[in-house]
């Protein structure tokens, strides 16, 4: 049996516990809020400019996530354990709000960029923010702790970090190094890259196409995509979850694998590139190099040959298969453009 003793400790603040528990195991995780000092703004192209604080990010769902952390030159950090809220749970509250002249009016082309206090930024597509599933969440954090092995944890120094974070930290659990990492986050700003509108169809609301064939525009200029060499792939359970329309079915897929087919038709492409998926109705979605080639997720991602054994609609189908929902599928897929320079 384990006793656990849970109750507020003589002359401490009202989130502060004292814990018992008599296995002598890891001490228990318990509700952390936010200190009063925390700000986000969160500006640029959304229909109010939002401003949230402790008591605001308290009214938020939170969660409890522990990271492995590596630098991006492969030196181990420490492994701890953060509370914060997943960004997702802050964007589904944000309303997005493009100029009314842009040639595409859904934020699935979207960025979204982070900033720290002293001007230090990191960029993430807004699909990845909010169609990804759950697991793992990109969260910005406001408190640490670090997550020490039970034998000898006094003489234990492998954990880089031995204070609680100050401010926001923003965390990407599911990503390999600490890359996208940023400490001290004030800002997050709404906003949209430049790219070639002219050589892009445009949206057609309504309109069913059918791509023949796909283009790949690097630098202004477009080539007709390879697909010698492209590694294939398939997927027997495929759930497919519509944020809009709901159940779409349960599917089989086969096709090329997406890193393979950008590595092929954009060489010396990467983790630090941004790629626009366009259809031939003009429907866009923007992923980040990051996902693509950094996650497990991203070694899903496949181009699509057939669908439960047939052509998919429009000929050729980007698929995210481990999105949450399928919002990010791009039917009668016709052109890929290459973003780099962020």
């Amino acid at each position: 049996m384990v006793i656990l003793s849970v109750g507020l400790a003589a002359g401490c603040s009202d989130d502060t516990y004292d814990i018992t528990a008599v296995t002598g195991a890891t001490k228990v995780v318990l509700a952390k809020r936010a200190p009063s000092g925390i700000t986000l703004k969160v500006t640029g192209m959304v229909k109010q400019e939002y401003q949230f604080a402790g008591d605001a990010f308290n009214a938020l769902a939170t969660a409890c996530v522990r990271t492995r952390e590596v630098s991006p030159e492969g030196e181990f950090l420490g492994a701890y354990r953060y509370t914060g809220v997943p960004v997702f749970n802050i964007l589904d509250g944000v309303a997005p709000m493009k100029p009314k002249d842009v040639v595409y009016d859904s934020p699935l082309d979207m960025v979204v960029t982070f900033t720290s206090r002293s001007g230090k930024s990191v960029h993430f597509s807004y699909g990845e923010l909010t169609m990804s599933d759950d697991g793992y969440p990109v969260m910005l954090a406001f408190h640490r702790e670090e997550i020490k092995p039970n034998e000898n944890p006094d003489e234990y120094d492998k954990n880089v970090f031995t204070e609680n974070i100050t401010g926001l930290r923003l965390i990407c659990p599911k990503e390999p190094d600490t890359k996208r990492y940023l400490d001290e986050v004030v800002t997050m700003t709404f906003q949209l890259q430049k790219i070639p509108d002219a050589m892009l169809p445009a949206k057609k609301r309504g309109t069913k196409c059918s791509a023949d064939s796909l283009s790949c525009i690097r630098d202004g200029k477009a080539s007709a995509a390879v697909y010698a060499g492209v590694t294939e792939q398939r997927v027997a359970h495929w759930i497919r979850v519509g944020h809009g329309r709901g159940y779409k079915g349960i599917d089989s897929a086969e096709g090329y694998n997406l890193r393979s087919f950008l590595t092929r038709n954009f060489p010396g492409c990467g983790d630090d590139d941004f790629f626009m998926f366009v259809a031939c109705d003009g429907y866009r979605v923007l992923f980040s190099g990051r996902e693509i080639f950094s996650t497990d997720d991203g070694d899903s991602f496949m181009l699509l040959k057939s669908l439960n054994g047939k052509k998919p609609t429009g000929n050729n189908m980007l698929a995210p298969v481990k999105d949450y929902f399928v919002d990010r599928d791009v039917w009668g897929l016709s052109h890929i453009v290459l973003i780099r320079g962020m």
